[in-house]
């Protein structure tokens, strides 16, 4: 009988003490769930900015497009980066200056590096969105070219590549489908 009571008493107290708080392990858990969350939620969100990221080279090229079939239509040609900046007001907040290399060849936006090549008979030009290195494994190329002939004007579409850091083969670019 003296031994039910201590038993009692026992369990009373463990009660009493599992109210008051959690045990070691169930603090450990916590902590262990709580670091998955966050590690999941911090890929979730450097995953979110690639696509952001990704969104907005897409958007400044069409703009770029638009501001190059503008200056064709008002000057006859296709315009240099400085020419499109200077006399179209077009590009204000990238960078003019990217890694060293003149304004007329590269501008940027801090994830993207825009560079503009004309064809060698001016009748067209590529433009193409390459990420900075420290992106470049993340973030897809995009490249638009844009042909025209004396018979038919072609229009361009936006082509995409998957990530790497190197320049990858013509071939590697498909249709971009946001």
């Amino acid at each position: 009988m003296r031994q039910r009571a201590v038993h009692l008493r026992n369990l009373a107290w463990r009660e009493t003490a599992r109210a008051r708080g959690a045990s070691l392990i169930e603090a450990l858990l916590a902590v262990v769930t709580l670091g998955v969350l966050l590690a999941l939620a911090a890929l979730a969100y450097q995953w979110a900015l690639v696509v952001v990221a990704e969104r907005r080279a897409a958007k400044n090229i069409h703009a770029m497009v638009t501001a190059q079939t503008a200056y064709f239509a008002t000057h006859g040609s296709f315009g240099t980066w400085e020419q499109l900046i200077d006399r179209m007001g077009l590009l204000d907040g990238f960078e003019r200056r990217l890694a060293g290399v003149a304004a007329s060849e590269v501008i940027g936006d801090g994830w993207y590096g825009y560079s503009l090549r004309f064809e060698s008979s001016a009748a067209g030009f590529t433009l193409d969105a390459d990420p900075k290195l420290t992106y470049a494994r993340r973030c897809r190329r995009f490249r638009y070219r844009l042909r025209s002939t004396a018979l038919r004007r072609q229009t361009g579409m936006i082509l995409a590549a998957s990530p790497s850091e190197d320049a990858p083969p013509e071939s590697a670019y498909q249709p971009f489908n946001p």
